[in-house]
């Protein structure tokens, strides 16, 4: 008999972040405890994501349908929408075969495969983006009755401990929201943008797959244009999609051509990482290889697209971003040393005119809204 629903206070109605061209986030994280000696591979976004989809339609739906196709409650449905793409207006569905999810996968780098004791910890971080920011009950209900499905082709048993959530995008101060009774989840405050560096420092964290004429870039032929385009049309399609303004206008980012091009990288040092996962949808093997490493972008524009470029950090760049690829950090370079750069607020709501005055403007000017 599934457990009920952890019901969660009511959240505040000012959900708009600082900038309205970036839709409100809610960064949690989520810590469990294993149950017996749990195998974790090398990169655990495939099998965090086939688990979190089966415990969450496990745990929301209430139809009982094989297929969300047709189903009257696919708009509201946190499966639904979460793991299946939205219908898409007339407009967009003549340029995209399928839409983003409105969520994000943080788990751990790559790394060496590891067998964790009986009682050891491991986490996993999850991002929601837009109208999903409402269905944090309902992914605390689903993982916490995923341990009972198991973790890895081992099944191996394992329980949610606690659940925290970042107050303040890119400050780090998460605060508990879950301890095992009373859900309170909180508003993850997005700051203005921190004032642009002289160059920006990339550290990208999981395989990042970006295309150009239908083919996967390599090391060597990867722009700093080819970055931002990327960037810039997943944040205005998850705007369009998931937190629509009064004016769709506000949300074309990808019209700023000018500015990308006066953007490159000044330094790399790439590699191609590969990455395979089994997929039980498609019965097949899927090759999700993409690039680790460092970057440093730079030019006369860079100021000019510096919003998008930090707020894209957790969007996240790229294919296959369900799986918790495309992650990246940034750092400054133009200071002393090379730090995280954290957001300008440290909890409380910058008004909009200050996240403007806290970019300068580069050759292209600033990175703002296409006229209509």
């Amino acid at each position: 008999m599934p457990q009920p629903v952890p019901q969660a206070a009511a959240l505040p109605l000012n959900l708009l972040p600082a900038s309205t061209a970036f839709p409100p986030l809610s960064r949690l994280r989520f810590r469990f405890q294993a149950q017996a000696p749990l195998q974790l591979p090398a990169y655990t976004g495939s099998a965090w994501h086939g688990l979190l989809g089966h415990a969450l339609r496990r745990g929301v739906c209430v139809t009982g349908q094989r297929t969300c196709g047709g189903c009257l409650l696919i708009g509201s449905c946190a499966y639904a929408v979460l793991f299946e793409s939205p219908p898409a207006d007339p407009q967009l569905a003549k340029r995209y075969q399928a839409l983003p999810h409105p969520y994000v996968l943080e788990p751990d780098p790559p790394a060496a495969p590891q067998l964790l004791p009986a009682g050891g910890t491991f986490g996993l971080g999850l991002t929601l983006i837009g109208a999903a920011t409402a269905f944090v009950p309902h992914l605390v209900h689903a993982l916490r009755g995923a341990g009972a499905l198991g973790f890895g082709a081992a099944r191996t048993g394992f329980s949610l401990i606690e659940v925290t959530q970042e107050q303040t995008l890119g400050s780090a101060d998460w605060a508990p929201i879950y301890t095992g009774a009373a859900l309170s989840p909180i508003t993850t405050h997005t700051p203005a943008p921190p004032r642009s560096p002289v160059q920006a420092h990339l550290h990208l964290q999981t395989p990042l797959r970006l295309k150009a004429s239908g083919r996967l870039l390599s090391a060597d032929a990867v722009t700093g244009a080819d970055l931002l385009r990327a960037l810039g049309q997943r944040a205005e399609l998850l705007q369009r999609v998931y937190a629509p303004t009064e004016d769709p206008a506000q949300a074309r980012w990808t019209d700023a051509r000018q500015a990308v091009h006066g953007v490159e990288i000044v330094h790399r040092d790439l590699h191609w990482h590969d990455w395979a996962r089994f997929s039980n949808r498609q019965a097949t093997h899927m090759q999700l290889g993409g690039l680790l490493g460092q970057l440093t972008l730079g030019g006369p524009a860079l100021a000019a697209v510096w919003p998008l470029l930090w707020f894209g950090q957790w969007l996240h760049a790229g294919k296959n971003t369900a799986f918790g690829l495309g992650r990246y950090r940034v750092t400054d370079t133009g200071r002393d040393s090379a730090q995280p750069i954290a957001g300008t607020a440290t909890g409380r709501r910058q008004p909009q005119q200050d996240g403007a005055a806290a970019v300068h403007a580069g050759a292209a000017g600033p990175l703002r809204p296409a006229p209509a």
